[in-house]
């Protein structure tokens, strides 16, 4: 539907729909769903197969970007949470990432890994466990696998010529 420069297509109505089964799901196990809704939107594309290609690279750059947030959390809590851990090792570590993305040629994917090592990085409370930056890596899974899903059964069929 296209109202002047305006217009509403099917990857809108399926983004908005990965974020409701996100927001819904998230609910009832009493979860924030910023993360995974974040990473629907991010992964949905205008096909299943650039939807699974983007995802793909989603997850490695977010795997990445969550063991580095994984070895902030350690070193952070190791020294008494003091703030020159955030720094000096956070920029260094988003140094490492691209470097690290860079090198496995997953360039597309530097954006989100590093939203996800920050975003864990400089949320998580002092009084946090190790298993709040496991849940926030799986938040992303989740994301993902949505978008994946919806756009896989969600996406009109091509017809063979």
């Amino acid at each position: 539907m296209k109202i002047g420069n305006f217009r509403l297509g099917l990857r809108t109505l399926k983004t908005a729909f990965a974020v409701m089964i996100i927001i819904v799901t998230f609910y009832f196990f009493n979860r924030p769903p910023f993360i995974a809704a974040l990473a629907a939107v991010f992964a949905l594309r205008e096909t299943w197969e650039t939807t699974l290609s983007f995802g793909k690279v989603r997850l490695i750059s977010n795997a990445v970007g969550g063991a580095l947030a994984l070895l902030y959390f350690l070193i952070h809590q190791a020294a008494n949470n003091a703030p020159w851990v955030s720094m000096v090792l956070l920029p260094l570590l988003v140094i490492v990432e691209i470097v690290l993305l860079d090198g496995f040629n997953y360039n597309t994917g530097v954006i989100g890994g590093l939203a996800a090592l920050l975003m864990i990085s400089l949320t998580i409370s002092a009084d946090e466990t190790i298993f709040y930056v496991f849940e926030r890596i799986m938040d992303t899974f989740i994301g993902v696998a949505v978008a994946i899903l919806i756009n896989r059964f969600g996406s009109p069929e091509k017809e063979n010529d």
